[in-house]
């Protein structure tokens, strides 16, 4: 039952990061090791599942705006002992079936506070120059709609 899949393959744990439910994906996540998942399984079934768009819960959080949600997912990679290199290409700048990654769906929505806090994050994982450029050009462009580059909050970018 933990695992199963809707019609779009999205399982309980997509959801909840879908609709924003922290305490849902806490509990899931405590399930999983009840339910004696080994940390390989835990990774490949639930952290880094995507569904039948090629999303997984990062863009979803992303979508609904939640940076605590994004903070737990953090927390669970290194918890996993995900290396940053693993965090990067599998979870930080993996591309949907449209190519889009959780800083799309972030800007594309106007998550100012998601934007910051996956900036944090991308200094933290040392991108590299061309994937810094994809990033500053997504969160600048956000500001600057925003009217935050003015001034009100300008960051360091």
């Amino acid at each position: 039952m933990y695992l199963l899949k809707d019609r779009d393959g999205k399982t309980a744990w997509l959801m909840g990061a879908l609709l924003g439910k922290v305490e849902v994906l806490g509990r899931l996540w405590d399930l999983a090791k009840e339910l004696q998942l080994n940390s390989e399984e835990i990774k490949k079934d639930v952290y880094l599942l995507k569904d039948k768009d090629g999303k997984t819960a990062w863009p979803m959080a992303a979508f609904c705006g939640i940076v605590e949600i994004l903070e737990r997912l953090w927390d669970w990679a290194k918890e996993l002992q995900l290396n940053p290199e693993e965090i990067k290409n599998d979870v930080y700048l993996l591309k949907d079936k449209d190519g889009k990654t959780a800083w799309h769906i972030a800007a594309l929505f106007g998550n100012v506070e998601v934007l910051e806090r996956l900036w944090d994050w991308a200094k933290e994982l040392q991108l590299n120059p061309e994937e810094i450029n994809n990033v500053v050009y997504l969160f600048k462009e956000k500001e600057v709609k925003n009217g935050l580059a003015h001034g009100s909050r300008k960051r360091g970018i």
